[in-house]
């Protein structure tokens, strides 16, 4: 019983000696990344090149979006 006890005791103060210290600092992710990416209304009445220009406006809008989270990301790790 003895020797668990001091063995146990022993294995806290190997663990709780270690040299290495993380640092944490806060850093606040830049504005601009944190917008909100809104798309135009759709017109009321849609032709066919309408909708081709509507979509490809929509697609950029995604495009900005993931460009922003994958800053967003970079920042992030970064700091880990």
């Amino acid at each position: 019983m003895t020797i668990a006890l001091i063995s146990s005791c022993l294995l806290l103060f190997l663990t709780a000696c270690t040299t290495e210290r993380k640092i944490y600092v806060n850093q606040p992710i830049p504005a601009n990344l944190l917008n909100d990416c809104t798309p135009r209304l759709p017109p009321k009445s849609m032709t066919f090149g309408d909708s081709l220009k509507y979509n490809e406006h929509l697609l950029n809008i995604i495009e900005m979006c993931n460009r922003d989270k994958r800053a967003i990301r970079e920042v992030n790790s970064e700091h880990l």
